[in-house]
């Protein structure tokens, strides 16, 4: 069991039908995380983006919520692009798509409905008014919000405010030790409205393992043609790679791995606390119990944490 001082741990679910395929796969994932004590779990409309759907779909057909599990999901996007994703009849749509794969019981619904991304082609006025649709029909329990900048969440809790629609209680964004741009503005914003800040990325999308940079991808996301690669790309860069070589020479010694050093640093010396949350993705059930292992093991040695630090300092400016 996870200290009840680290953050809520939500399990996410983007590779289910990609790195878990199949009913039974997904069954047994499920009783790991149960043994485990993660009993949350994060999907979308996109998920997987090799299998558009798959992982809502299996997780119905494995009765994830009749097992009492809690499952947050997002609106449907594309990949070509987020504009008009979220005029009030996409996300009833979406919303309808969902609650058909997911299979709640009576009773049951969405915990925390997402949009995935910013539609800037739709106004903000509309967005709000097609959630608050499908909250009045009991569709979800909680409003999310994804990837939006402190600008566009400032404006669109204003709206729900204004209006009296459901409002925002929900922040998921990408945080960990290399990229921290949410600190600051939207987590002030986070804070002043009483919102659970959602983590994603604690691995920089599988670049803090490092395959990227010594250029050992066979077989991993970061393969030639893999989709699944996309969001770590970002950090293709010089001072991200000397980042990781640092990393290597810093945490080796100590026996401490990269992605442990990541998870135990988001969750004890980051700005997030016990009321917020992280999503943590494992392509093999054996990682799954490791990354549980990492965060049982509690806050990090000082001159670690000093050192993690001083490798945000120097990739920031990227």
């Amino acid at each position: 069991m996870v200290s009840p001082k680290a953050p809520q741990l939500i399990f996410g679910c983007g590779g289910l039908g990609n790195e878990f395929v199949g009913e039974e796969a997904t069954k047994e994932l499920l009783g790991v995380l149960k043994e485990l004590g993660v009993e949350r779990l994060d999907t979308a409309g996109l998920y997987p983006p090799t299998d558009i759907g798959a992982s809502q779909r299996l997780l119905g057909q494995a009765r994830a919520a009749q097992q009492g599990f809690t499952i947050d999901t997002k609106v449907l996007i594309s990949l070509t692009g987020f504009q008009g994703t979220l005029e009030p009849e996409k996300i009833a749509s979406s919303a309808a798509t969902s609650l058909e794969a997911l299979k709640f019981s009576e009773g049951q619904h969405i915990n925390v409905f997402y949009p995935h991304a910013p539609d800037v082609a739709t106004p903000l006025k509309d967005q709000a008014y097609g959630f608050d649709l499908q909250h009045k029909k009991g569709v979800f329990d909680k409003l999310g919000v994804c990837n939006f900048p402190a600008d566009m969440l400032a404006e669109f809790i204003e709206i729900c405010e204004r209006e009296g629609y459901v409002k925002p209680s929900t922040y998921q964004g990408i945080y960990n030790l290399i990229d921290r741009r949410h600190e600051g503005a939207v987590l002030d914003l986070v804070r002043k409205h009483g919102m659970q800040f959602v983590a994603h990325s604690p691995n920089a999308s599988g670049f803090l393992h490092g395959a990227l940079t010594s250029g050992n991808v066979e077989g991993t996301r970061f393969a030639e043609g893999n989709i699944m690669s996309m969001d770590a790309r970002r950090y293709d860069t010089q001072k991200h790679h000397d980042a990781i070589r640092f990393l290597d020479k810093t945490l080796s010694p100590l026996g401490i791995q990269k992605t442990e050093a990541a998870l135990r640093w988001l969750a004890f010396h980051s700005q997030l606390g016990p009321e917020d949350a992280i999503i943590f993705g494992s392509s093999k059930i054996p990682q799954i119990k490791q990354n549980v292992a990492a965060i049982q093991k509690g806050p990090l040695p000082d001159e670690v944490v000093s050192a993690l630090n001083g490798v945000w300092e120097a990739v920031r400016a990227t």
